[in-house]
């Protein structure tokens, strides 16, 4: 489901500032001679240019909607708060022998006339190289005013840290920032530095005010927390964000903050009725449109976007079938064992032969169930779309305890389920959630003996992982077991589906069980539960970024 934040705009903004409807309806009145209106239609994570499963969203009829604002004022600006590279089934794919990683969306936002793009985490997904590439390749600017290089102390090469566009008279200053946890939860390279946000940005405002910037908003790419931490750390007049796929609408120290869910499925349009001699705003409102199956396609885009049409047939076939449905909801498997996350680490313990296997839950990206039967290559891309490899490495049983220690160590009750929750194979844990993370797991089976520290077990997982990223540190200096040719985790899932072996089962099999601290009660009153998720997959989605 869809969180959304409200505060009350009428205390916080100055009473000058009047609040238009938030919902669709008559276009808004001429403004007078002496206020230049500015559009800003924003969009953040957007992973596909095609519609959803669900037939929403859509970079086409997005460029329809650009085109009838163009027509109802002059001043309008497209922006991309962040995450648009990776991850995505189109990402994954190849063309001519070569995985697109990302060019796909560039030629699409270049279809679209995308005026800014600000960084997000997963532009960096593919590392620095091919994000210098996608960044020559776009026809707008790219902001990062906290993305730097250590060798040259200046700015990433190709992005910029701020800008400054004349509006109708009005000098309007954006600049982009992203997220610190980047450094470690992609992949930047050794030269790159991912540095705090909010002294960028001051640093940003500063030069954007020296340059006669009159109004000056900022492009991000950071969890809400961080948006409001912005807010109170720099005085800008506006924020749009992403990161956290969730609808946000609130003001923070009186500097108003717009976000959206992802995939294009809303298109936020933000009216903004600025002074025609300071750029300030005397007017604001806001709408959230949504992108469906009623809002037409654009030609132009389509006819730009042709070259991919063979892609996407290729995506349409089918690689095999699954007896049940699979629970790909992002965040139940970042929560608790789903009978999707242990299919995939069956499948890779069988493919590897593999004593056991791990896969860290922010790997499955589908973020839906999907139901039993006919599988797509493009559904097996979405499982998940990072090109990764299977890997197996020789640990100790101290060191696989330390692994399983990492993935639930920032597992709460109540808090954001994290990426790096361990989806397991040939083994079962218990961990509890009311000791202190580095000493949670508190019994480890294998094949139904207890994990010995010093004994060396072959363990399966994808090179993400291996690689030390999302914490598994542990795994960084470890050989790769030489296995001859290398074996993708599509291969793998592939051959699964195609010959049912292993095959998925309809619920949780209680590989992984928690101790934890019941709702609404206080410590004192806490249970033995059986960490499983839902009984079976159900029709729904919960969104992580």
């Amino acid at each position: 489901m869809t969180k959304k934040t409200v505060s009350t705009w009428a205390v916080l903004l100055p009473l000058a500032l009047v609040l238009a409807a938030r919902s669709a309806g008559a276009a808004e009145p001429t403004p007078p001679a002496d206020t230049v209106r500015l559009t800003l239609l924003h969009l953040n994570d957007v992973y596909q240019f095609q519609p959803t499963a669900r037939n929403r969203g859509g970079l086409s009829r997005v460029a329809t909607l650009k085109q009838q604002a163009l027509k109802e004022s002059p001043h309008v600006l497209t922006l991309l708060a962040g995450d648009t590279l990776s991850p995505s089934v189109e990402s994954s794919a190849e063309v001519a022998g070569e995985a697109l990683k990302g060019r796909q969306m560039i030629d699409a936002w270049n279809a679209l006339g995308l005026d800014y793009a600000t960084v997000g985490n997963h532009e960096f997904d593919f590392g620095d190289d091919v994000l210098r590439a996608r960044l020559q390749q776009s026809r707008f600017p790219w902001l990062g005013a906290n993305v730097m290089s250590v060798k040259s102390g200046q700015v990433f090469d190709g992005l910029k840290a701020w800008d400054v566009r004349d509006v109708g008279g009005v000098k309007v200053g954006i600049f982009g920032v992203v997220l610190p946890e980047t450094q470690t939860s992609s992949k930047p390279g050794k030269d790159t530095r991912i540095t705090p946000f909010c002294e960028a940005a001051k640093r940003s405002v500063e030069e954007l005010r020296a340059a006669g910037a009159q109004f000056v908003m900022g492009l991000t790419h950071l969890a809400v927390a961080q948006d409001r931490e912005l807010a109170r750390c720099v005085r800008v007049d506006l924020i749009i964000g992403g990161h956290d796929h969730d609808r946000v609408e609130e003001t923070v120290a009186g500097t108003p903050i717009f976000k959206l869910d992802e995939d294009a499925i809303d298109l936020g349009r933000l009216t903004l009725d600025l002074d025609a001699k300071t750029g300030a705003v005397r007017k604001l409102a806001w709408k959230v449109i949504p992108i469906t199956s009623k809002t037409p396609d654009d030609a132009a885009f389509n006819e730009q976007m042709k070259p991919y049409a063979p892609l996407l047939t290729t995506l349409a076939e089918r690689v095999g079938r699954s007896p049940v449905a699979l629970d790909a909801r992002s965040a139940q498997n970042r929560l608790a064992e789903t009978n999707l996350g242990s299919f995939l680490a069956d499948a890779f313990r069988e493919a590897t032969g593999a004593d056991v296997a791990l896969v860290n839950g922010g790997a499955i990206r589908a973020d839906r169930v999907l139901p039993a039967g006919r599988m797509t290559r493009r559904e097996l891309y979405s499982l998940m779309p990072y090109r990764n490899e299977l890997v197996v490495l020789r640990v100790k049983g101290a060191v696989l305890r330390a692994a399983l220690e990492n993935g639930v160590s920032l597992s709460s009750a109540d808090g954001k389920p994290p990426g790096r929750f361990p989806q397991v194979s040939g083994l079962r844990f218990t961990y509890d959630l009311r000791k202190a993370p580095g000493a949670r797991v508190t019994k480890v089976l294998v094949r139904g003996r207890p994990l010995d520290d010093a004994a060396e077990y072959r363990l399966a997982t994808l090179s993400f992982v291996a690689q030390g990223n999302d914490g598994y540190s542990m795994f960084k200096d470890l050989p790769a077991v030489p296995r001859g040719l290398e074996l993708s985790p599509w291969e793998a899932l592939g051959t699964a589906l195609r010959t049912g072996k292993p095959a998925p089962r309809a619920k949780p099999q209680g590989r992984i069980a928690a101790r934890r601290r019941a709702p609404g009660r206080p410590a004192r009153a806490a249970v033995d539960e059986v960490a499983r998720g839902p009984a079976g997959p159900a029709v729904g989605q919960v969104r992580a970024a």
